[in-house]
């Protein structure tokens, strides 16, 4: 008898006894190894994160436009030189929504335009966006301060704060205010001009002489008139050797000119007594 005879013998005599059947028995299989089953743990957490993040931005950028921002992509219209209302009704047309960033001075575009938009004129958007704009406010003016008895110093520094320029400046005499001082300013003060605007001063050169028109002499005896202007406070000089009496032929200034208290008047006779 052979030993694999033998073998099958006693397996079925043992099967005889017990009523099992060897082959039958599952035996436990070894456990698997610590580190094997780390990784598969690993494995399937980043399997799910990173079917998470596709699905999220799956959601985000293809079902959320469609179901919450209203539809399809548009381009955002020019919305520069409209008005407000003009521009509501651009983007309303579009699903969008306009909103007001702020004022500015522009003197190219009118009060009340639109000067500059964010998203640009063309940028494609989708549902609901906001477009912001920037509204002139036009032409910016200043008025013309009150200059009169300052110094050309601080005439000049309340120009610029009132964000207008110095412009020409005039001497004259003036009894009103002292040498040096602002006497007068064109424009006048108060006077609305464009921010910018040239503003010329009057500057006073101290008080004015008084001054007269000279009378026209010529025919009158020398010695009356010579009393006449002496009285008021004029020199009369009558040249060397010429006439003291008879009637004047000559005069300097002549008739109309305008002369100081302090002038000298010459006068000239013929020489001959008028009776």
């Amino acid at each position: 008898m052979t030993r694999r005879r033998r073998g099958a013998e006693r397996e079925s005599a043992a099967s005889a006894v017990t009523g099992i059947d060897p082959h039958e028995i599952d035996l436990p299989s070894a456990p698997p190894a610590r580190g094997h089953r780390i990784a598969t743990t690993m494995s399937m957490a980043v399997l799910a994160i990173t079917a998470f993040a596709t699905g999220l931005f799956l959601f985000n950028d293809f079902v959320m436009p469609r179901f919450i921002h209203g539809g399809g992509e548009v381009r955002v219209p020019d919305l520069t030189n409209l008005t407000l209302a003009e521009a509501e009704k651009q983007v309303g047309a579009l699903h969008l929504q306009l909103s007001r960033a702020g004022e500015r001075f522009d003197p190219s575009v009118p009060s009340g335009f639109i000067l500059s938009q964010d998203p640009s004129e063309g940028t494609p958007v989708r549902g609901r966006r906001r477009v912001t704009v920037m509204v002139s406010l036009g032409e910016e003016f200043s008025s013309v301060p009150a200059l009169f008895g300052e110094s050309m110093r601080g005439a000049r520094l309340l120009i610029e704060r009132a964000g207008l320029t110095a412009g020409g400046l005039t001497r004259a005499p003036s009894d009103e205010v002292g040498e040096g001082l602002v006497v007068a300013s064109d424009p006048s003060a108060e006077s609305v001009l464009p921010r910018g605007t040239a503003v010329g001063l009057l500057v006073s050169t101290g008080a004015g002489r008084d001054e007269y028109v000279m009378p026209d002499l010529l025919g009158r005896e020398i010695s009356a008139a010579r009393r006449q202007l002496e009285a008021v406070g004029f020199r009369v000089s009558i040249p060397p050797g010429a006439p003291a009496g008879g009637a004047v032929v000559f005069q300097d200034p002549a008739a109309g000119a305008k002369i100081a208290r302090d002038a000298t008047i010459t006068l000239e006779a013929m020489g001959r007594v008028i009776r």
